[in-house]
């Protein structure tokens, strides 16, 4: 009976043993002594996801209080604008997008920072001061019809309109310690309405630098006929005007809508074509006699058909003919600037009426000769007109006059003189300021 007592006893210690032997074995503890926790399968959410709307398309960083960053979706949500600007070739367009005032807004600039720089997605860059900009009623990051934004800024320097720009970045520029600031004109931005033959000798492109360089004006170069250009004045769409049309300029005048005619420089019209010269105008004396030979040639003339300067000159030598050239086969309208005729013409191995100095600057791409030169009636006069104030109260009058009087200093005139002489042997240009329309026979 005790034998019996014994074997139950075993057997329930070894029952209870294997009880225990099946339970979990505990975590191991982990280095702190704490029991690591067991490992849940189920998966945390991505923190680097991209947030609902898309990537993150643009960024406002740099010397500001609070930096951000807005996918396309989140900008397109707020508040936009319609912007118009006008490009150098004198073409109007309107964008839309969110005034870049309101981005800087978010942002928050510290004191002291002073400058924005709009940054594309390519590396390109332009920049502005951040006073300028945050006055700007119309300036925007407008929406691209192919996504992402472009910035919009009229009134300014093209180097400023940056497509596909990707960062906005405000910073400190401190002036240098060893220079005295120069005093920023009140109103910066200056319209200059001009003749392509102005642009395209590549006058300008040296004289507008040494401008802005001097003055702390920043030019809007929009280069068009002269009979466009003097629209603008008409219309209060440029503060200064650089013409050659003597007669209508007098009309502008005369009109009211401009205040200062100053007399710059002046070049001439010559008369091109190829070099077999099919009417034989080679050597004749008068353009009108030209005119008429080739006339009568039935020989190809291209017209600028542009109401420029040149092209006023043009159609008077045409009415002291006793031609029409209008709706003749002949006379092909090229609806371009002098450049662009230029090249047509030789092209099409035809006649046309060119300033000396487009012609002379294109030369080496031209297979074009002059034909007619040195008749006093082709004598091509520069002046420099301001707009009038009087008529359009928002106009840059004070930048149009210092443009005025830079274009007839001695040292701009100087200048003007030797421009051309290491590459054509002769001057494109002579300089005027010290005489009057009269010494040119204009009156």
């Amino acid at each position: 009976m005790k034998s019996l007592k014994t074997l139950l006893m075993l057997l329930i210690v070894a029952a209870f043993l294997l009880t225990g032997c099946a339970q979990a074995e505990p975590a191991a503890p982990t280095e702190s002594g704490e029991a690591a926790p067991v490992e849940e399968e189920a998966v945390a959410e991505d923190a680097s996801a991209p947030a609902e709307g898309g990537d993150i398309a643009l960024t406002l960083t740099g010397d500001v209080a609070s930096e951000m960053a807005w996918t396309e979706a989140e900008v397109k949500a707020m508040d936009a604008i319609e912007a118009e600007s006008t490009n150098k070739d004198g073409e109007t367009s309107t964008y839309t997008g969110v005034l870049i005032s309101d981005l800087l807004a978010l942002a928050k600039p510290n004191e002291g920072a002073n400058t924005v720089t709009f940054v594309a997605d390519d590396g390109y860059s332009g920049e502005a001061t951040l006073e300028e900009v945050l006055a700007c009623p119309d300036c925007i990051v407008s929406f691209r019809n192919q996504g992402g934004f472009s910035t919009v800024l009229p009134g300014f320097s093209g180097k400023l309109q940056v497509k596909g720009v990707v960062t906005i970045e405000v910073t400190t520029v401190e002036a240098a310690a060893d220079e005295p600031d120069a005093e920023a004109p009140a109103v910066p931005t200056l319209i200059l309405a001009t003749t392509t033959s102005t642009q395209d000798s590549g006058l300008l492109d040296v004289l507008v630098p040494l401008f802005q360089e001097q003055t702390g004006y920043v030019v809007q170069t929009v280069a068009v006929g002269t009979g466009a250009a003097l629209k603008m004045a008409e219309e209060g769409n440029a503060d200064v005007l650089l013409v050659h049309a003597p007669a209508s300029e007098k009309a502008l005048m005369e009109a009211g809508w401009g205040k200062d005619r100053m007399l710059v420089m002046h070049n001439d019209f010559v008369i091109v074509g190829p070099e077999d010269d099919p009417a034989g105008i080679q050597g004749i004396a008068t353009a009108v006699e030209a005119f008429q030979m080739i006339a009568d040639a039935g020989a190809d003339f291209i017209t600028r058909g542009d109401d420029s300067g040149t092209n006023k000159m043009e159609i008077s030598l045409w009415g002291k003919t006793q031609t029409d050239p209008n709706g003749q086969a002949w006379y092909i309208d090229s609806g371009q600037g002098m450049g662009a005729t230029l090249t047509i013409t030789s092209e099409k191995q035809a006649y046309t009426l060119t300033d000396r100095a487009t012609y002379l600057a294109n030369k080496e791409n031209l297979d074009l000769e002059i034909l007619v030169e040195g008749d006093a009636a082709l004598l091509n006069v520069y002046h420099v007109m301001t707009v009038n104030p009087d008529k359009w109260p928002k106009s840059n009058y004070e930048g149009a006059l210092a443009f005025a009087d830079f274009m007839t200093s001695p040292e701009t005139q100087a200048v003007i003189g030797e421009f051309g002489v290491d590459k054509f042997g002769q001057p494109l240009f002579f300089p005027d300021a010290d005489k009057t329309d009269a010494d040119l026979g204009l009156e």
